[in-house]
């Protein structure tokens, strides 16, 4: 194992690499660099495995087709269907989402944790020690609250409207302590202003001299020996042509899938590493969207990308802003033709923001190939009434018209339209629809009837096989997660190092 950073231009061509650590983390996204910190600091020496590039800001360009082709899971078409089809973004890299996030900082709700500590024994979520790894992560990666001037109109002309209607929001915390409102966190942030995992906890890890990381590295073997696994296997990918070209082979104590709620479960069943529940109980908090037209212009991709919220927790839901490129826009409009096109050159004018549901009674699924998504009824009736509280909150800062993400709905043009127009029957399909929280799919507990690994995190059956990502999570969140993930990281490493 040589400390550091490496990728495909230091590996041999046609040779395979042999690697040899105390543990092996397979990801480095938000779960994979907070495990890696929290086991190098435990005095461990660890190899992480990562399928994506290692980037340094700079190298980031501000389009969606460079994004999708080099930061996104399945080059940002991964999608689940089921009664709807939703897009399900994922990062791909060093660093994970967290490339690609808008840098949300929500800490795990009380009730959450409780929830997990007392139905699924996951008793290691204390909120002591809980507490302490939040405190931690909001200062690993610097977060903080932007200022009004570089939250920009997109979030203000919200804050203004919720404001009106005296509802509970407030700016949204993020780890971006440099954020200067360039609008461009979702293709990767090309200023450094966002603290990325890969810059924050994977840096304090690498730190230690005790971690390697090997980026455009894609594990997809195993070699076990009884309940153990003793080596992962795989093949170096040669940047932009995605191509073989040599191969890899680790070897550890102790091994860490880090692959997300997606490439976790498919990992686990492609190498008959787990049964039962594996890839069942996927949860994504689905994503419905409205747009105001306001008399002033907005210049939505300009500012934070997601700024502001509204806390609706009771109502099952979170209103937030976002913004997007102009032709992302565009494909979001739920009409076409000249309808669109005039939206589209009035679309410096549009202000847009969403609401977030904490999924309770849809029924999702990751395969082998497959991602199904069931959306269902007080799902989609939450999704509807979170709509329903944009659009108003839009009139009261102002606006001209709202445009419901609600296909066959038509433009609203005053509070009145709200109610009349948008309905609770309104079949699944016909709502414009997004998630990029997929969580459950390997989920936590005591029950091993019920679950896929135990409260440490340990794959059931298995004696060094670990689990430490959003798949992990015994049910919905809620809130963004990537705090989560990472105080799950730091908890799953503890455990680890303990066990000796």
């Amino acid at each position: 194992m040589i400390p550091g950073r490496n990728g495909f231009e230091r590996y041999p061509v046609g040779a395979t690499l042999e690697l040899e650590a105390d543990v092996c983390v397979i990801g480095g996204g938000a779960g994979g660099a907070s495990v890696a910190c929290a086991l190098a600091e435990a005095g461990m020496t660890v190899v992480l495995m990562e399928e994506g590039r290692n980037w340094k800001p700079q190298q980031f360009q501000p389009t969606a087709s460079w994004a999708f082709k080099h930061l996104y899971a399945g080059r940002g078409t991964r999608a689940t269907r089921g009664n709807c089809v939703i897009p399900l973004a994922g990062g791909r890299g060093v660093g994970g989402s967290t490339l690609i996030n808008s840098a949300i900082c929500f800490r795990t709700p009380e009730p959450v944790l409780a929830d997990w500590r007392g139905n699924h024994g996951c008793v290691h979520f204390d909120s002591a020690w809980m507490g302490a790894c939040f405190d931690r992560i909001w200062q690993t990666i610097g977060v903080t609250v932007n200022p009004p001037e570089v939250q920009r109109e997109n979030n203000r002309i919200f804050k203004q409207g919720a404001d009106a209607l005296g509802l509970k929001g407030e700016w949204m915390a993020r780890s971006a302590p440099g954020c200067g409102g360039c609008g461009t966190c979702n293709q990767g942030c090309p200023t450094g202003g966002k603290l990325t995992v890969d810059r924050s906890f994977l840096q304090l890890a690498l730190d230690t001299g005790r971690v390697g990381v090997y980026a455009d590295c894609r594990v997809d073997g195993v070699e076990t020996r009884g309940d153990r696994v003793v080596a992962v296997t795989g093949r170096t990918i040669e940047p932009g042509a995605y191509t073989p070209s040599g191969s890899f082979r680790v070897r550890a104590d102790r091994f860490v899938l880090c692959g997300g709620a997606v490439g976790s479960p498919r990992f686990l069943m492609a190498n008959g590493l787990a049964a039962g529940l594996v890839g069942e109980h996927l949860r994504i908090h689905p994503t419905a969207y409205a747009l105001g037209r306001f008399e002033q212009e907005i210049v939505p991709w300009h500012g934070v990308t997601q700024g502001f919220y509204v806390d609706r927790w009771e109502q099952g839901f979170l209103m937030q802003t976002f913004s997007m490129p102009p032709d992302q826009y565009y494909l979001s409009i739920p009409f076409g033709g000249d309808d669109a096109l005039a939206v589209m050159r009035d679309l410096r004018h549009y202000a847009s923001a969403g609401v977030v549901v904490h999924d309770e009674d849809s029924v999702g699924r990751v395969g082998s190939s497959e991602l199904v998504y069931w959306l269902g009824e007080l799902d989609k009736r939450r999704l509807l009434a979170g709509v329903r509280d944009v659009a108003r909150v839009y009139f009261a800062a102002g606006a001209t018209e709202v445009i419901a993400g609600v296909h066959g709905v038509p433009v609203l043009r005053s509070v009145a339209d709200i109610d009349r127009l948008i309905v609770d029957d309104v079949p699944a399909v016909e709502l414009g629809l997004y998630a990029s929280h997929p969580m459950g799919t390997c989920r936590m507990g005591a029950d091993p009837e019920r679950s896929v690994v135990d409260p440490q995190g340990k794959v059931w059956g298995m004696g060094n096989l670990y689990v430490a990502d959003a798949s992990v999570f015994p049910s919905s969140l809620g809130v963004n997660p990537q705090v989560t993930v990472m105080a799950l990281g730091l908890t799953i490493g503890r455990e680890i190092a303990r066990a000796g």
